[in-house]
């Protein structure tokens, strides 16, 4: 049954991926790179290195993934590192990483488009972040005897349940895998599913956010112009959103003398939307790419910044969470000492209000969004013992990363004996 599987995937992406490099070519996300998805244009590959092949679905994944980077870098800076993102914002924040040689968007998953790249790069080592199973790249690179180790493994229910449905063809390419998780939950649906070799390291995450510069937080600040007054920054805002909490720092504005609010869309397209609810209110706003004096509203659209921004805040909402989208990464204000809140669905982020273990306020709507900023702007010795107490609880989890460098050294050293390319030669 499973080969049957593995030879109708096959087929089918193999036929699709045509009409689909066609269709998506004018997508931002596909625009200018249909030729290397096709398998059609290959990278060139850093000559006469040890390379490790790591693919990282999007921005959230190329930013957990990118101190373990750094760390293998450490371990073998003659390594070299290639990194493959599906969208545009993660090739964009991978090309900023100092520990990566080159960035490829991510193929189609076809048999022979994978061998190309196998066979182009030859890789020491393949790492896939997260959740995503690629049949085709996982089989590719057991052909050319190189190991496949998913790191920060990631499986939630819903995810658990849509991969039940083709159980026997995940079961199939997950025996050949190592699976590094990050939560007991993780591993346990992990290995529900079929996979033979799993190991519960820790969220790479939480390595990454203790990465805080108290002076970047005060420079950005500072740069925005904000100084002395009261700071809010809605942080990640996802669509459907918008409005929400567009309306709540109207209410916070009316009862927090002097604000400065920050918003942060998740993604480009929804900036737009918000700044067309700036226009239609009473604030003095710009967009942060064009700074002006005098703001009082700034929509972030510029990439990357958002970690400093909330080091430059006083109270932080973090989105995906007023509706029903799992959430985001509510460690990141946290890492910085901030007062925290989020909405009620936090599904793909349960790991880590378990790290903080309930340090963080709760809203379910617009108004309750306002009165907990309101609360948390005026009260801030309060609301300071409660986001000091959170930082403890994130700071006691470090050492993840080191975890899971000693992992992959250790599975390298099973496939190359004596020649351990993880490690400097």
């Amino acid at each position: 049954m499973a080969r049957i599987l593995i030879a109708i995937y096959s087929i089918l992406v193999s036929i699709l991926m045509w009409p689909a490099g066609i269709l998506l070519s004018r997508h931002p996300n596909f625009a200018g790179t249909i030729l290397q998805r096709l398998g059609l244009k290959l990278p060139e590959a850093p000559r006469g290195r040890p390379l490790v092949w790591v693919h990282a679905s999007s921005m959230g994944e190329v930013k957990a993934v990118s101190g373990l980077l750094k760390a293998i870098k450490h371990e073998n800076p003659g390594m070299a590192v290639c990194l493959s993102t599906m969208t545009a914002t993660g090739s964009k924040v991978a090309s900023s990483i100092p520990d990566v040689d080159l960035v490829i968007p991510f193929p189609f998953d076809a048999p022979w488009v994978m061998r190309r790249y196998m066979l182009k790069l030859l890789p020491a080592l393949v790492v896939i972040v997260e959740t995503e199973i690629w049949p085709s790249m996982i089989l590719a690179a057991e052909a050319v005897g190189r190991p496949v180790v998913i790191v920060n493994g990631r499986m939630t229910e819903k995810s658990f349940r849509r991969y039940s449905r083709i159980r026997p063809l995940a079961s199939e390419i997950l025996r050949r895998v190592d699976v590094l998780a990050m939560a007991e939950s993780d591993g346990l649906r992990f290995s529900r599913l079929g996979a033979g070799k799993v190991r519960v390291l820790g969220n790479l995450k939480l390595d990454s956010l203790s990465e805080v510069d108290p002076d970047k937080g005060r420079e950005m600040r500072l740069g925005l112009g904000a100084a002395d007054r009261p700071v809010f920054i809605a942080g990640s805002i996802r669509e459907g959103e918008e409005e929400a909490v567009f309306s709540a720092v109207q209410g916070v504005a009316s009862r927090v003398p002097g604000l400065f609010a920050i918003l942060a869309p998740r993604h480009p397209g929804q900036i737009g939307c918000l700044a067309e609810l700036a226009r239609k209110s009473s604030f003095a706003w710009c967009l942060k790419s064009r700074m002006e004096q005098g703001a009082d509203l700034v929509i972030v659209d510029t990439m990357g910044e958002l970690f400093r921004l909330y080091g430059a805040s006083d109270a932080a909402f973090v989105g995906g969470s007023l509706v029903n989208l799992g959430g985001q990464n509510i460690l990141e204000p946290i890492a910085w000492g901030v007062p925290t809140i989020h909405g009620p669905h936090m599904d793909n982020f349960t790991w880590a209000l378990e790290v903080v273990e309930g340090c963080t306020i709760r809203v379910g709507d617009a108004l309750e969004l306002e009165n907990a900023v309101v609360e948390a702007l005026l009260n801030p010795e309060k609301h300071r013992v409660m986001a000091e107490k959170a930082l403890a609880l994130l700071e006691v989890q470090k050492g993840v990363t080191s975890r899971y460098v000693e992992a992959l050294k250790s599975i390298c050293a099973e496939r190359f004996p004596g020649n351990n390319p993880l490690t400097e030669t």
